[in-house]
């Protein structure tokens, strides 16, 4: 214990001696292990901790798979059949409905989880106050309860405990809270408030609780212990075959309906799994060129010492007590840079969340934990025995050279140069590789802000109307409340136009497309029918987005005729199904054959779902034939559209007092947040790429300063010897530019390997982009030689006298 203290005195005192050299190697160090710990946070959080429910790892979600559609969801009879597979311990269903809240200021639409009354059970949640649902309340007509989310106690009610019991009106039936649920991750869905089954009017319709085919709820079911999930999967593959074969009407083959499970945790992390992991993998990187460019520093403190070393060993020291000295140095430096590194990390949290929280619903999770403070001190240890082997390793120098050498510009030799040359060669190599996938990721994302959506989204207002099914209670009074609001708003001055609509690009994430047949054609025995979105759009839609109408005409008011529907088709719909003739008059239906529709325009091709994702087939349809209560509206301005919200909700308030107005905002705000997860991503691995070569870049700089340092003597023989002011810069240049060459071969071939597995994350650009690399090249000679010039002019300005004085 002596030993060690001792140690650990003489190591702060040879680092206070060299105080650039100390600040220089913490904050390397930290920067390294900063960016390492703070992503490292985002996989613990998300990836590696435990389900925060009492059984996470035996909790799957169940998925009903169909030809048409990833998920066609359960009905509720299907859940009940599902129950009876012996390997679940318990099966709950789940769906989620917006409702209209009163009683508590304005009017509010919540989003409602609708479960049954085991669900929270089957999660092994506890509540936070009051209680969850009891056996029995998911019973249609049980008195309403409904249950609080964590967020909207907080955020919506102040976090007030004293609402338990306490009552309020949502959609004309008066509800109890009876309970407050813990911090949860927003899944399935972000919802503000839970209710049991029987509560939902529309579940507990005799429809739904009856008819087989009426899919509209989710299931999850908890696995038995010791139950595998490939048993679990056998054993519902059965069932689902006994049901198809009892009941054939619900499950035609045409449908391929299959049953599978999934794992809960896969659920909560599949979208993240892939960017978190290429984050760590970037800022493992720059931790690397971080350690490579301390162990450099290492190595050449070191080769200044060897007066010092030799001198300790000649009083007695062994080689085992100048490693555990130079560890214990190294330790101390890294440890520090730790502190710092965790530091850093902690200021980057609120960052990591609100990115963390556009692809997976467990950011909140993500904290400087036990198991991160530990990977932080772990990976502080590791660099500093690391860095501590690089001069270690060397070849010592015998012990009477080293004692006559006395002078600290003794060079350790061209051993030294070489471990130097190296390590700068393999920062070169990483800063290659990280700069390489942010420029493949820069030039994706700058791809992907000039796509052309097909609409024009500069001055348009976007906002939210559902209304109260209660009493909004069939499609004519939806349609008159749709009427009456694009009338009042319309006409005002900067108003350029308003329509409304079931839907609008990038409103919805997930693709809606529905098969469909056109009238005198059949689809060949085999082969998928044609698909389309289907969207119920007012007569202004095209005018409020701005996108062309190609042949044919728009909407009018006059399109209320329900025995002969007029519809609009995309171009590309066009083309892909009347090539070669014209689509105007032609007729398809979306319900088999029972209802049709006569194409009357062709409109623009617009991206509905998503900006990087392929261009998609489009029926519009107009709402005044199938009005929806719940609709967006679309408000064209001359100005700030913003400035006419006031306007809107209280055009919306005239019509219906209790009517509340949510989601507004532009249409070039609802682009931003689509665009904002690539933008993150690129930024975070671009000031990754930026600080490696920083790192790089003070790397190489300090070996070529220390060359010179150890070459003046040479290079005053050779200035004393006529050398011209060229050659000599040459001389010192050449270093630096053979070690940079290695490195970018070395990148190159890194890069090469490593981009291939960025391709899900860019757009329109490919991995081994040929400008991206070349690009990257330059830039990175550029940089060395910047860095080679303040040693090069140092060498040039060497007196010859005093060279040779210092042999």
């Amino acid at each position: 214990m002596f030993h060690f203290l001792n140690d650990i005195r003489i190591a702060i005192r040879a680092m206070a001696r060299t105080p650039g050299f100390t600040a220089l190697s913490v904050i390397t160090v930290g920067l390294g292990i900063g960016a390492t710990t703070a992503v490292f946070s985002m996989v613990q959080g998300v990836l590696l901790r435990r389900l925060p429910y009492a059984d996470g790892d035996r909790l799957v979600r169940l998925v009903q798979p169909s030809a048409n559609s990833p998920d066609v969801g359960f009905s509720v009879t299907e859940v009940q059949d599902y129950r009876q597979v012996p390997q679940f311990a318990a099966v709950a269903e789940y769906h989620s409905m917006a409702f209209q809240l009163y009683g508590r200021g304005e009017p509010q639409r919540v989003q409602t989880g609708v479960v049954s009354d085991d669900f929270f059970t089957l999660l092994g949640v506890r509540p936070l106050h009051g209680r969850l649902f009891l056996p029995g309340e998911e019973a249609i007509g049980a008195p309403p309860v409904v249950v609080l989310s964590y967020r909207y106690w907080m955020d919506d009610l102040g976090g007030d405990s004293t609402v338990i019991g306490s009552t309020f009106t949502m959609n004309d039936k008066v509800h109890t809270i009876v309970g407050i649920l813990p911090p949860l991750p927003t899944y399935p869905d972000d919802n503000d408030i839970w209710m049991p089954a029987g509560a939902c009017p529309f579940r507990s319709s005799p429809r739904m609780m009856t008819q087989r085919d009426m899919r509209m709820v989710s299931a999850f079911a908890v696995l038995r212990p010791g139950v595998t999930m490939t048993e679990a999967q056998n054993s519902l593959a059965a069932t689902a075959a006994r049901l198809r074969t009892a009941f054939p009407a619900a499950y035609p083959a045409a449908s391929k309906l299959t049953v599978h499970t999934v794992s809960l945790h896969d659920e909560l992390t599949n979208r993240s799994r892939a960017l978190f992991l290429t984050l760590l993998a970037t800022a493992v990187f720059v931790l690397l060129v971080a350690t490579a460019n301390f162990a450099n520093l290492m190595l050449a403190r070191q080769a200044r010492r060897l007066h010092e070393m030799a001198l300790r060993s000649a009083l007695g020291a062994g080689r085992g007590q100048l490693f555990r000295q130079l560890v214990t140095e190294s330790l101390c430096v890294t440890l520090a840079g730790g502190a710092l590194g965790v530091l850093i990390a902690a200021n980057g949290l609120d960052l990591l969340r609100n990115f963390a929280a556009r692809v997976t619903p467990r950011a909140d999770e993500i904290s400087l934990d036990p198991v991160v403070l530990g990977f932080a001190l772990l990976v502080s240890v590791l660099v500093g025995i690391g860095a501590a082997l690089a001069p270690f390793l060397r070849t010592a120098p015998s012990l009477n050279d080293a004692l006559r050498a006395g002078s600290v510009t003794t060079t350790g030799g061209k051993g030294d140069r070489r471990r130097r040359d190296a390590l700068v060669a393999a920062q070169v190599a990483v800063a290659f590789v990280l700069l390489v996938g942010a420029g493949l990721l820069t030039r994706s994302l700058d791809r992907l802000e000039r796509v052309d959506g097909g609409y024009q989204p500069s001055g348009v207002l976007t906002a939210r109307v559902d209304l109260n099914w209660t009493r909004y209670t069939s499609r004519a009074l939806d349609g008159d409340f749709a009427d009456r609001l694009v009338q009042r708003l319309s006409g005002p001055a900067g108003i350029v136009s308003v329509a409304v609509a079931s839907d609008f690009p990038l409103n919805n994430a997930q693709p809606a497309s529905q098969p469909f047949e056109i009238q005198g054609r059949t689809t060949p025995v085999g082969q998928r029918p044609p698909h389309s979105d289907a969207t119920t759009v007012s007569p202004n839609y095209f005018t409020a987005l701005g996108i062309p109408v190609l042949k044919g005409r728009a909407f009018t008011n006059a399109d209320r005729d329900t025995a002969n529907i007029p519809v609009i088709i995309s171009h590309r719909l066009a083309t892909t199904y009347w090539a070669g003739s014209d689509p105007l008059g032609a007729r398809l239906s979306f319900d088999g054959g029972l209802h049709w529709g006569t194409i009357v325009g062709v409109v623009g091709d617009v991206r509905q779902n998503d900006l990087s994702q392929d261009i998609s087939d489009e029926v519009y349809v107009p709402f005044a034939d199938r009005p929806n209560g719940d609709f967006r509206v679309l408000l064209r301005a001359t100005g700030d559209p913003m400035a006419f919200a006031p306007r809107l909700r209280a055009v919306v308030h005239e019509l219906d007092a209790q009517q509340p107005v949510v989601d507004v905002r532009t249409l070039e705000q609802l682009r931003g947040v689509r665009l904002a997860e690539p933008r993150v991503t690129t930024v975070l691995i671009a000031a990754f790429a930026v600080l490696a070569v920083i790192i790089t870049a003070g790397g190489l700089a300090g070996v070529i300063s220390y060359g010179v340092s150890q070459r003046v003597p040479e290079i005053g023989i050779r200035v004393a010897l006529g050398a011209e002011g060229g050659r000599v810069l040459w001389l010192v240049v050449r270093e630096g530019a053979a070690t940079v060459a290695i490195g970018l071969v070395l990148g190159l071939a890194g890069a090469l390997a490593g981009t291939r597995a960025m391709r899900g994350l860019l757009y329109g650009v490919a991995p081994t982009d040929g400008a991206t690399f070349i690009g990257v090249a330059l830039l990175l000679l550029a940089i060395a030689g910047v860095a080679c010039l303040v040693p090069a002019r140092r060498a040039m300005r060497v007196d010859p006298v005093d060279a040779l004085r210092s042999r």
